[in-house]
């Protein structure tokens, strides 16, 4: 049986991304969703995510992480309980999120992934700054 996120991702990347621009479009958003199972994706980039009053769309067994409260262009989808945690390490922009997930481990001090998430490209941006 397999119970721990260990024995569930055995042979299989820990991470698994599907990235998707919707064009604000809710027919795209539910294509993205249509692709999760062929996919079996735990991570979803999606950019110009369509809005209901101002607020991404949310999924099913997934947390969502806007890029900004007010002028939100991306949307960084995390399965629950495919990760140890997801914290975002980027202050809050329209074009830019970056979340960091801890891997489940048994090693005393579990990896990290970084994962950002561009709507645009990001110009006069020191990528060596934490965000």
């Amino acid at each position: 049986m397999n119970n721990t996120p260990e024995q569930r991702n055995a042979g299989r990347p820990p991470a698994r991304i599907l990235q998707y621009n919707t064009g604000k479009s809710p027919t795209a958003f539910q294509f993205m969703q249509a692709a999760i199972p062929d996919t079996d994706a735990n991570i979803l980039l999606a950019q110009e995510p369509p809005l209901l009053n101002g607020t991404p769309l949310p999924l099913d067994d997934f947390h969502c992480f806007p890029s900004h409260k007010q002028a939100c262009r991306t949307v960084t989808y995390v399965r629950k309980k495919a990760f140890k945690s997801t914290s975002v390490i980027s202050d809050p922009h329209t074009d830019f999120l970056v979340v960091s997930v801890t891997l489940h481990s048994k090693d005393r001090k579990p990896p990290t992934l970084n994962i950002a998430n561009c709507y645009n490209r990001l110009q006069n941006r020191n990528w060596r700054t934490r965000d």
